[in-house]
């Protein structure tokens, strides 16, 4: 059988729902883990004072932005960039010794939870009448 001109083994094509879970909880622990390390790492002052993800809002804060998700979805974006020419061509190793689809995976994951965290945070602060 052919699938857009390319014979391919169905039983190679077949992804059961137990490996779509089990994938997904290894991805989202290793992103879960992730976030503590780095935010230790990028904003140390800020993350003791209780404020997590301000090394990602700063550019709001500093006037250069006008919502507090639009430095966020950059770094999404930017990530969407380095998947797609990482997934291009898999016989291409990447030119940086130890650049990982998966590392930019777990990023984005990361990068969409905190998306989510600001988003609604804004959306309360607007609410609530704080803005």
């Amino acid at each position: 059988m052919s699938l857009f001109g390319k014979d391919w083994s169905r039983k190679k094509r077949l992804t059961t729902l137990k490996k779509v879970h089990d994938e997904h909880n290894r991805l989202c622990k290793k992103a879960y883990d992730l976030v503590e390390q780095k935010g230790h790492d990028y904003n140390r002052t800020q993350q003791n004072n209780g404020d997590t993800l301000y090394n990602l809002v700063a550019p709001t804060y500093d006037g250069i932005t006008d919502t507090v998700t639009q430095p966020i979805l950059v770094r999404i974006d930017d990530k969407w960039h380095r998947l797609i020419s990482l997934t291009k061509d898999p016989n291409v190793n990447p030119k940086i010794t130890g650049e990982k689809v998966e590392d930019t995976i777990i990023d984005m994951i990361n990068y969409l939870v905190y998306l989510k965290i600001k988003y609604d945070e804004e959306r309360k602060t607007k609410h609530d009448g704080f803005d």
